[in-house]
C-alpha cells in the first residue's frame, strides 16, 4: 500500500529546483513551500526534517504562516543527495529527495496529501460494522481512534523551560462515528514511533476511554531536540482488528546555548559609519545561538548586545524558530578612535546564558568608513596616442585610508571616441588597504580612426556609496594628433 501511495504522489506534488549563486564557500540554502494539494493552500507548522546524509540526519525546520521552510548553512564539498521528510498531522507523510551543488542554494516546493480517514486498518472485518446513518442503540466496538487535539505542536528540551510536554486527546469511534461509552470502554496505546532519542517519553502509555470516549495522554520531552512521531493503537484480537491513529507529530526545540554554537555576524563588517549621523543608515547585526548538539536554542531565548568605542546599538534580541536573534547597529556621528585596532574600529559584543547560568560572549570588529574619498590617478594627465591608449593607477581610499565601504561602486567615465577598460568596480567586505581594495588599473584607449586631431579630452572617476554619496575627480590632457607617413 506505501508503495503503491509513493507512485501515486509524484502525480500530486511538483519539486522546483532552483539553483543560485550562495557564496564563494560552500554553504548551501535549501528553502521552499509546504501547500495543501488539495486547497492549494500554504500549511503552517509542517515539519521538514533532513533523514540523510548522516552528518545532518534530524535537522528540522517547522514552515510559517506561508507556508515557508528554509535550512541555511548546510556545507558540502561535492554534489549531495539530501532525503527530506515532510510531515504534518492529518496529512499524508512525504519523502522527497533534492540535489544540492556546493555553493548554490535550492528551491524545493512540496504539496501534501490530506488523510482521508481519522483511523487505519491492518486488515481483517469489523463484525460491528452497521453500516453508518442514524443508528440507533448503544455504541458498538471501536472501529477509529480521531485526534481532537493537540495542546502543543512544539515544546523545549526539559529544564530550559517553557513547555516540556505536550496533551493528546483522542475520541474512540465506532463504524457509525458514535463515541463509546463506559458500556464498552477500550484500552489505547501509545507509542512513539519516531523521536530523537534524548529520553523523551509518553505518559500515561495506555489509557481506557472514558463516557465520552476519549484517552488523554501526554509526551514529555527529553534532553535532545527533534521531531517526534506518536501513533494511538487499539487491538481487536476477536476481530481481528488493529485500529491506528494519523501520527502526531511534535517538534522539541533545542536546549541551552552552547559555547561553540553561539556567534554574532553581519552581512558586512566594512560599513559607512565614521562621522555619520544620518536617518535611515542603518545595519542588522545577528547571533546565531546553537545547544549542545548544533539544534537551534529554544525560541526566545535571550541575547544581549552592546557596542565599545562607537555606535548604537539596539540592547537585547530574542532567537526566533531557526535560532536566530536580529538587531539594529545605526552610526551615532562619533569618529571611533579608541580601539587597538586602530582608528574607525568599534566592537559589537554579544552575550546570552548558558546551562549553567554562565554567561557566553561573542565579539566582532566593525569598521566605520567616511563616505568622503580621496581618489588618485598616477598619471594625473591624459595623453593618448591617436589610435593608442594609456594605463593608470587607480587609488580610492576613505578618509582614513582604508577601503571604502562594502558596495561602494567605482567607475571611469571618458569622452566620445574613447575606450576605458577595468573602468567598472564594485567593492568587497574588507579592512585592508592594496590591490583590488584600494589599488585598482584601468586603461583608456581611442577608438575613433576617424578623427586624427588633438583634441583635449577627460576621464572622470566616480566613487558612490551605499548610501548615495558620491566623490568625484577629474583629470584632464590630450588625445594626441595622428602621424602620417608622406609618399611623393
Amino acid at each position: 500500500m506505501k508503495k503503491h501511495l509513493l507512485l501515486l504522489l509524484s502525480l500530486f506534488f511538483v519539486i522546483v529546483y532552483t539553483s543560485c549563486s550562495n557564496s564563494d564557500d560552500d554553504s548551501v540554502i535549501i528553502q521552499g513551500v509546504v501547500t495543501n494539494e488539495s486547497t492549494g493552500q500554504p500549511l503552517l507548522d509542517a515539519i521538514v526534517q533532513i533523514t540523510s546524509p548522516a552528518e545532518f540526519a534530524n535537522e528540522f525546520v517547522r514552515t510559517d504562516s506561508a507556508g515557508r521552510y528554509t535550512f541555511t548553512g548546510l556545507n558540502v564539498t561535492t554534489v549531495t543527495e539530501f532525503e527530506l521528510t515532510i510531515s504534518l498531522t492529518e496529512f499524508e507523510q512525504l519523502i522527497s529527495a533534492v540535489t544540492a551543488t556546493p555553493g548554490q542554494d535550492l528551491t524545493a516546493n512540496f504539496a501534501l496529501i490530506p488523510e482521508t480517514t481519522g483511523g487505519g486498518d491492518d486488515g481483517g472485518d469489523d463484525d460491528d460494522d452497521d453500516g453508518g446513518g442514524d443508528v440507533q442503540g448503544p455504541p458498538s466496538g471501536a472501529a477509529s481512534i480521531i485526534l481532537e487535539n493537540v495542546s502543543q505542536t512544539a515544546i523545549n528540551i526539559r529544564g530550559t523551560g517553557g513547555a516540556v510536554n505536550s496533551v493528546f486527546t483522542f475520541q474512540v469511534q465506532d463504524s457509525a462515528g458514535r463515541a463509546l461509552d463506559l458500556t464498552n470502554p477500550v484500552d489505547v496505546q501509545f507509542n512513539i514511533i519516531q523521536g530523537p532519542g534524548g529520553g523523551e517519553g509518553i505518559t500515561p502509555e495506555v489509557v481506557s476511554t472514558n463516557a465520552e470516549g476519549r484517552a488523554i495522554t501526554s509526551l514529555f520531552s527529553g534532553d535532545s531536540a527533534g521531531v517526534v512521531r506518536v501513533e494511538a493503537v487499539i487491538e481487536r484480537p476477536e476481530v481481528p482488528l488493529t485500529i491506528r491513529s494519523t501520527p502526531i507529530l511534535v517538534a522539541i526545540n533545542g536546549g541551552f546555548p552552547d559555547p561553540n554554537r553561539f556567534f554574532v555576524v553581519t552581512e558586512n563588517v566594512n560599513v559607512e559609519g565614521f562621522g555619520i549621523l544620518a536617518d535611515g543608515l542603518s545595519y542588522t547585526v545577528s547571533a546565531s545561538v546553537g545547544d549542545l548538539n548544533g539544534n537551534p536554542v529554544r525560541e526566545g531565548t535571550a541575547v544581549d548586545f552592546r557596542t565599545i568605542h562607537g555606535g548604537i546599538i539596539d540592547g537585547s534580541a530574542v532567537t526566533d524558530a531557526n535560532g536566530l536573534a536580529s538587531v539594529t547597529l545605526r552610526p551615532d556621528g562619533s569618529s571611533p578612535n579608541t580601539s587597538p585596532n586602530g582608528i574607525g574600529f568599534i566592537e559589537v559584543i554579544g552575550r546570552t546564558v548558558d546551562a549553567d547560568n554562565n554567561f557566553i560572549t561573542q565579539n566582532l570588529d566593525i569598521l566605520f568608513t567616511t563616505r568622503e574619498a580621496n581618489i588618485s590617478v598616477n598619471p594625473g594627465t591624459v595623453n593618448i596616442p591617436s589610435g593608442g591608449s594609456q594605463a593608470f593607477a587607480l587609488t580610492v581610499e576613505d578618509l582614513n585610508g582604508y577601503p571604502m565601504a562594502a558596495g561602494t561602486q567605482i567607475s571611469v567615465e571618458v569622452a566620445d571616441g574613447l575606450e576605458v577598460t577595468g573602468g567598472e568596480i564594485t567593492l568587497n567586505n574588507s579592512f585592508v588597504a592594496g590591490p583590488g581594495t584600494t589599488q585598482f588599473n584601468f586603461t583608456v584607449s581611442d577608438i575613433d580612426a576617424d578623427n586624427s586631431d588633438t583634441v583635449g579630452t577627460s576621464v572622470i572617476v566616480t566613487v558612490t556609496t551605499p548610501s548615495g554619496a558620491v566623490t568625484t575627480l577629474t583629470i584632464t590632457g590630450n588625445r594626441a594628433k595622428r602621424s602620417f607617413n608622406i609618399v611623393e
